[in-house]
């Protein structure tokens, strides 16, 4: 039988992680219990940004603040789920790392979750994120329940080997769409990543529907039913099978099936560094650029104990400072969820443009009713 401090500081956690049913990763960060912990559960990121917590925010964390983090992989909804159940100053996860509709559903769902912008005292910080942003989510009022930590862009995403002269408009994609037959790429609308949610969000919006409408009023509009059989047309020159996730879409694009798409700049061109997609790999602005679709975002669980959340709300303001905000623009085309970008050098410009530029042409996806009708009835509208 194992019997190391190491082992047995991990085990509760270990066991919540099995309990829960969430099928986590755990860091393993030999952390003896005496040592300051903040456990972090993360429902947004994907591969690349995994690596960047466990080879830089965490052993940033550590050296830092000398707080150890323990790091595992959830889903929001299981998530919530799990929420439902944690007992006062026992929360299996303190610290939250979620995707923005995981936060929109936690707080329409009535999840306890700590208000953090009353909290400037203990993360002044918050000082240098966007009111706006903070405000909603989704269209859904956050009640200042979140945090910012990056702001996600969506662009155009092509391979300039085949592609020399992108499509500045959706109208024009639409239109070239017989020149990319087979070559579109696209993430099921219903999966775990947002990006085919963005996508199909984005392309209505070009074609004349207006999500400020209610959902009900808004299912009934001429503009509703005309855009969506456009998409349906645009459908027909989709890569097939439509992949269920980033991995594989980029797997497409490796291949040469796919030369064309509209996704997220900073994992795109990330991932083209890495050699996960090809070198050719540019992206371009569209006219309805999404902005905010894949956010992520912090947040405190209500039941965590004051002294857990005073660590909390240590880790929190760190991992908003200008030095990691700008640490995580340069080497990972991340926006940041603070202002840290307006002091970024000019080199931190060569692949994506400033913020200010990309949000110019860019839409926020406001309304939650249309995202979940998207996410369960958008593959009801691709041609098959």
């Amino acid at each position: 039988m194992r019997t190391d401090p190491a082992a047995i500081a991990r085990r509760p956690l270990m066991a919540a992680a099995a309990a829960s049913g969430l099928g986590f990763w755990l860091q393993a960060t030999g952390a003896h219990a005496a040592t300051p912990t903040v456990t972090v559960v993360d429902t947004v990121s994907g591969p690349n940004f995994q690596a960047f917590w466990k080879t830089y925010l965490i052993p940033k964390v550590r050296k830092d603040l000398g707080i150890e983090v323990r790091y595992a992989l959830g889903t929001g909804p299981t998530l919530q789920l799990q929420m439902k159940s944690w007992r006062e100053g026992a929360p299996e996860f303190t610290l939250l790392f979620i995707k923005g509709l995981d936060l929109s559903n936690m707080v329409l769902a009535g999840i306890p979750l700590q208000p953090l912008l009353p909290e400037k005292a203990a993360i002044p910080n918050l000082s240098l994120e966007p009111a706006s942003f903070l405000a909603t989510n989704n269209g859904v009022p956050l009640e200042g329940k979140g945090v910012l930590f990056w702001r996600a862009q969506f662009d155009l995403i092509y391979n300039s080997k085949f592609i020399s002269n992108p499509p500045k408009t959706w109208k024009e994609f639409f239109d070239r769409r017989k020149e990319f037959k087979g070559h579109i790429g696209l993430i099921r609308p219903d999966a775990g990543s947002g990006g085919g949610r963005a996508f199909i969000y984005s392309f209505l919006a070009a074609f004349g529907v207006d999500f400020t409408q209610p959902f009900a009023d808004l299912q009934k509009s001429a503009a509703w039913k005309s855009a969506w059989a456009d998409f349906t047309e645009f459908s027909k020159y989709f890569a097939q099978p439509v992949a269920p996730s980033p991995p594989v879409m980029f797997h497409q694009f490796q291949t040469e099936q796919v030369w064309i798409t509209d996704y997220a700049q900073d994992y795109s061109l990330w991932s083209a560094a890495q050699g996960q997609l090809p070198p050719t790999t540019k992206a371009a602005p569209l006219d309805k650029n999404i902005v905010g679709a894949s956010n992520s975002w912090f947040a405190v669980p209500a039941v965590a104990s004051p002294e857990q959340k005073a660590l909390d709300y240590k880790v929190i303001n760190a991992l908003i400072s200008p030095e990691v905000q700008l640490h995580m623009l340069e080497t990972m085309y991340e926006y940041p969820g603070t202002n840290a970008w307006r002091k970024a050098p000019a080199s931190a410009w060569q692949k994506i443009p400033p913020v200010d530029k990309a949000e110019a042409a860019g839409i926020r996806m406001t309304n939650l009713e249309a995202i979940t009708y998207i996410q369960q009835k958008g593959m009801d509208h691709i041609a098959h």
